[in-house]
């Protein structure tokens, strides 16, 4: 399977009379994107407004972010979901690097998130660095927050193939190639995989895998390509920043980048298994055990990277899955947010644990807070849903699990570990 990436760099988006690519900068008609966007009932009224690096903007109730994306063939990406059904991690794909699509909208029952893209929580996410094209809604009189989100999703999606499409017929600023078999033989390598828990506890909280919650899954082997090609949508609406992989994040995966860059010299990447969180403990254990099953029977691994998603009881998924690959002799690597209270001092980081769980990463104190001075301007509201019960117009002292990667479960984060 053989994935050939082509990057277009972003510096700045501006709104003009036709949509277009050029010399960086992403030029966007206005009105013909909203007008793609309004014909869903579910959504009362939208807008579309930009943010860019060091300006002094709060962008408040994100609920995914999603780089913009299309297949070479310029009318579709997310099969499942948007288009038609196709495997995802082959031929070609633009992807409009440096941009970001923001779904925002606050209504009961959703978790926001916060971005300031200037000033010390700038500091914390990388889509403070990121131009990002805002879709700011409002429901429809009536709408269930559950279908509200579904009407987002939707919207989110189109808007970013519609502006990847600006890139059809120009030249890319770099091209990379994904293909596990076109690399030289590692078999003489240490053979590594990574095995990928997607929360699944429910409507608004589901990340859709060829456009169906993953809960209708077991686990199940993707080919590497496949998630970095659009397979895997973030659906989590009434879940945590902190605690989800949003779809940019899932578009670039840093572990799956990182192995496949290391693949051929240090290690032999064998691929991937995704796998749902179940919510019952005997679901865990028949899950956990199938996804060992294929680790060692399928893709002959040695050992494995385990990552999670949601809070702390999916500390049981992460410490079962463990525990199946230790046992049948997978060596294992967990990555997992700590519990620590706001502080640092708390005595129970995780909410389960295992002997045999001898090799962890940290991505952060999922209790930790960060002071935010004032910003000059506010998209998406004053209010944070889901998060800070303060007026975002002022000083704000803000849970660092509300700030997009500041804590990130796959690793795609800027923070670091000081030992003192």
């Amino acid at each position: 399977m053989r994935l050939e990436m082509k990057y277009f760099d972003v510096m700045r988006a501006q709104f003009g009379a036709k949509t277009g690519f050029a010399s960086g900068v992403l030029t966007i008609d206005k009105d013909e994107l909203i007008g793609r966007l309004s014909g869903d009932p579910r959504i009362g009224s939208i807008d579309v407004v930009c943010a860019h690096p060091g300006e002094r903007i709060r962008i408040a109730n994100a609920l995914d972010i999603i780089e913009p994306r299309v297949k070479g063939a310029g009318d579709h990406y997310f099969p499942g979901m948007l288009g038609p059904m196709y495997q995802a991690g082959e031929g070609s794909t633009h992807a409009l690097r440096g941009a970001a699509v923001f779904e925002i909208g606050a209504l009961p029952g959703l978790s926001g998130s916060l971005v300031d893209m200037a000033g010390e929580g700038a500091r914390y996410t990388l889509h403070s660095k990121t131009v990002n094209i805002c879709l700011l809604t409002e429901p429809a009189p009536g709408v269930e927050a559950a279908e509200y989100a579904y009407a987002l999703k939707r919207a989110g999606l189109t808007a970013s193939v519609y502006l990847a499409q600006a890139t059809i017929g120009a030249r890319p600023d770099a091209v990379e190639v994904f293909d596990l078999g076109g690399t030289k033989d590692a078999g003489h390598l240490p053979r590594v995989a990574c095995l990928i828990q997607l929360h699944s506890h429910g409507v608004s909280r589901e990340p859709f895998v060829y456009g169906s919650n993953i809960r209708h899954y077991y686990p199940t082997a993707l080919h590497p390509n496949e998630i970095l090609d659009g397979a895997i949508v973030c659906g989590h609406y009434n879940l945590s920043t902190g605690l989800k992989n949003t779809t940019y994040t899932l578009l670039n995966h840093p572990l799956i980048l990182g192995l496949y860059r290391r693949h051929g010299v240090e290690i032999d990447f064998r691929g991937v298994v995704v796998t749902p969180e179940p919510t019952s403990l005997s679901d865990i254990k028949r899950t956990s055990m199938m996804a060992s099953g294929l680790l060692k029977n399928v893709l002959r691994a040695d050992g494995v990277i385990i990552t999670k998603e949601g809070g702390g009881h999916t500390d049981v998924d992460l410490m079962e899955n463990c525990n199946a690959c230790e046992l049948i002799g997978i060596r294992t690597v967990l990555i997992d947010n700590e519990w620590l209270s706001p502080d640092g001092d708390g005595e129970f980081p995780l909410l389960a644990s295992s002997p045999n769980a001898d090799a962890m990463i940290s991505v952060g104190n999922m209790d930790a807070l960060v002071a935010l001075e004032p910003m000059d301007r506010i998209i998406g509201g004053t209010k944070l849903s889901g998060g800070i019960d303060a007026d975002l117009r002022n000083h704000v002292m803000c849970p660092i699990w509300s700030i997009p990667n500041a804590i990130s479960q796959a690793g795609f984060t800027y923070l670091s570990t000081e030992v003192r």
